[in-house]
């Protein structure tokens, strides 16, 4: 156990999310999610004692924040003056809200803008558990949200009903729904009218988009004009036989994602899969989607008998090793190999935490090291943090006594890419988000 002094920064109310953005232009940029406000914290470039941080945008939405996602889009005001904030929140309210912030171009304030979408009829009608949007260019302003009722995936910037003639060659959307009017897919499409329904505009625009002075990069969707309202998101739903707690997107994994439900099961998924095999008929629609499957059988057994909680899991896809995925599940944690499958079982597992774990981070600064969280205010706010050549004698790091509980945590992302010197955790407990030096990197890794 790790006894040190922490350093923190406070929040207006108690903090339910944070997450640190990991785009090459972007490094220096924290989201933090409280009861009703979302705020975005730049990072000074010097790391001594520690991260230090200071405020540039606020966002009002008048919910308690449960996750948040930062789009690949986003340019920090230190990479460019042509800066842009783009990320998805989701709200205790089933709700998601899209935050917008760019410099204006005539001396005026910032421009900021929430876009609420997904609520009511057109998207989650359960708790929302995590978001994340898709990081390859080709579906860069697509996210995808799951909770207790399935994945659900979100075109950001569809086609404008009836504006043909400024948008492109007057695809329709038939696999999805759009986020107002609650309309439901057949699930019956093929792959193509899937990926034309969620694509960008311009990926099968016949005529150039609208310009936009506002626009952060070029050739991007564009960013509506003040005088013409944005068009809704549009939704492609996956249905799952049991809650889903944490999805995860991978650099090199175009059209998949990596989900966990709460029974012990994570699955790899391609969204642009609908072609069912024989196998899949009278199924959930999943499994038409389904790459592969993994299982902790421990945790899976004990799920299946109600043995622990019903939130006590998260799983984290390695960063630099698509290969590589981990979870904790209970009060042990899993890592398993897509290279050395077994049946889907781990090929390393590990006394987690005590009284269930809740979240699991590899950092992205240090391929050698993981860390995992409970929810549980029995032990107090405390982290575990693993190094892969050593997974036994784990580093833990009680930051309040109890009652106090982690709520979330983050790996920050080294400053300069590529930067193993130190690996720092901002860990959300109560009304901070404190800032712990995480560990040196070893030689060696799974």
């Amino acid at each position: 156990m790790e006894s040190q002094r922490f350093y923190s920064y406070s929040h207006p109310t108690d903090v339910h999310a944070v997450r640190a953005c990991l785009n090459d232009n972007a490094l220096d940029l924290l989201a933090v999610g409280g009861e009703n406000m979302v705020e975005v914290l730049q990072r000074e470039q010097e790391d001594t004692p520690a991260p230090t941080f200071k405020v540039i945008a606020s966002f009002y939405i008048a919910t308690t924040v449960r996750a948040l996602a930062w789009s690949p889009r986003t340019i920090s005001p230190s990479a460019s003056d042509d800066w842009f904030l783009e990320l998805v929140v989701a709200g205790t309210d089933k709700q998601l809200r899209l935050l917008l912030k760019s410099p204006s171009k005539d001396g005026s304030p910032d421009r900021e803008e929430i876009r609420p979408f997904g609520g009511g009829l057109s998207g989650h009608h359960k708790t929302i558990n995590d978001v994340c949007f898709c990081t390859s260019e080709t579906y860069q302003t697509h996210c995808a949200s799951v909770g207790d009722d399935g994945l659900i995936m979100w075109n950001l910037y569809p086609k404008a009903e009836g504006d043909d003639d400024e948008y492109g060659d007057g695809a329709e959307n038939t696999t999805g729904r759009n986020a107002t009017n609650g309309v439901e897919g057949t699930g019956t499409d093929t792959e193509e009218e899937v990926e034309r329904s969620l694509e960008p505009e311009s990926r099968h625009s016949s005529r150039a988009p609208r310009t936009n002075t506002n626009a952060a990069t070029p050739g991007a969707p564009m960013r509506p004009l003040a005088d013409a309202p944005p068009p809704q998101a549009t939704a492609y739903i996956i249905k799952f036989p049991h809650p889903l707690h944490t999805i995860s997107a991978h650099p090199n994994s175009a059209s998949q994602f990596m989900v966990s439900d709460v029974r012990g099961v994570v699955c790899i998924v391609d969204w642009t899969k609908t072609t069912l095999g024989q196998e899949s008929v009278g199924r959930p629609g999943w499994r038409g989607h389904r790459v592969v499957e993994l299982v902790d059988p421990r945790a899976l057994a004990d799920g299946v008998a109600g043995g622990r909680g019903k939130w006590t899991g998260g799983a984290g896809w390695k960063r630099d090793d698509k290969n590589v995925i981990g979870a904790t599940y209970g009060s042990r944690w899993s890592v398993w190999d897509l290279r050395k499958l077994q049946g889907g079982k781990p090929i390393a597992t590990g006394e987690g935490m005590e009284y269930g774990g809740d979240r699991f981070r590899w950092s992205p600064s240090d391929p050698h090291l993981f860390a995992i969280s409970t929810s549980s205010p029995l032990g107090g706010a405390s982290v575990k943090v693993y190094k892969t050549t050593s997974p036994a004698a784990p580093r833990e790091y009680i930051i309040l006594p109890s009652p106090h509980r982690v709520k979330d945590f983050d790996w920050l992302a080294p400053l300069v890419p590529g930067d193993h010197i130190r690996a720092w955790l901002a860990v959300a407990a109560g009304k901070q988000v404190f800032f712990v030096a995480g560990g040196d990197a070893p030689q060696n890794s799974l």
